[in-house]
């Protein structure tokens, strides 16, 4: 594809039915020649006409059809859109990628904050046939779903009642994901909630390593919080912590290739 140093001469380029490497080249050298030998010559153009072509150009690079997307995507795409757009137009587009890409930054981590939720079932009864044998008669089981961070510790912390809930209850892990040091802390906090009110907090379906940071971070595991280990269906991931907690953690046994690629499809 025929590229130039600047986006918009790309684009031209490309318009133009420049799609190879020369295209790029014979621009640079087109450049090099007006400058050095025609200077006097292009010293001669009306500062309007110039601007006449400014014109043209953005008219053959804005994509015109992005003005349908108003109303039909959420609010902080349209308003990174709009931001970018007035920064590349009044200051450059280098500081433009950059503002860009902390509002998109910024906007998923709010998203991602408000994603975690919990699904709550009662006893065995209630759960899949090939696992109700991990399931006791009286116990209550949330299902977390999605991942879980510094951003979304808040709101995972709402998804309990632990006042209500029996004497023994299962968090189970395995539609999320543990992410950071803040969901460690989230989930001890959680555990010793219900350890004040003598109750007992299962959680299953842990990565290895999470489960390790776990036991590392509480100096050992507490009556109330059992973590319940089990090879063939916990999931395999790392957690982002810091090297000291790492120390006595055995790293999980990461899949192959093929089988990341058989979890995949």
């Amino acid at each position: 594809m025929g590229g130039c140093a600047l986006i918009g001469q790309s684009l031209i380029n490309v318009q133009s039915g420049g799609t190879s490497r020369l295209s790029g080249m014979a621009m640079s050298i087109f450049l090099a020649f007006g400058l050095v030998g025609a200077a006097p010559l292009l010293g001669q153009v009306p500062i309007a006409a110039l601007v006449g072509v400014m014109l043209l150009v953005c008219h053959s690079t804005f994509a015109w059809s992005s003005l349908r997307l108003a109303g039909r995507i959420p609010k902080t795409d349209l308003a990174c859109i709009t931001l970018v757009s007035l920064v590349t137009v009044f200051r450059d587009l280098a500081q433009a990628v950059g503002i860009g890409t902390i509002l998109s930054a910024l906007s998923f981590a709010w998203k991602q904050s408000t994603k975690i939720t919990a699904r709550v079932e009662e006893g065995a009864d209630s759960c899949p046939t090939e696992r109700r044998e991990c399931y006791e008669a009286g116990w209550r089981t949330y299902y977390v779903d999605g991942p879980l961070f510094f951003g979304s510790t808040q709101q995972f912390g709402t998804l309990f009642a632990a006042r209500d809930d029996p004497e023994d209850v299962v968090i189970d892990f395995m539609e999320s994901r543990v992410m950071d040091h803040s969901a460690l802390e989230a989930i001890n906090a959680i555990a010793a909630k219900y350890g004040a009110l003598g109750k007992r907090v299962h959680l299953r379906h842990l990565s290895s390593d999470c489960a390790g940071l776990l036991e590392r971070l509480n100096g050992g595991l507490r009556p109330y919080e059992l973590i319940e280990a089990d090879p063939a269906t916990d999931p395999v991931y790392e957690v982002a912590e810091e090297s000291r907690l790492y120390a006595e953690v055995a790293p999980p046994k990461l899949p192959s290739t093929y089988e990341a690629a058989q979890e995949i499809f």
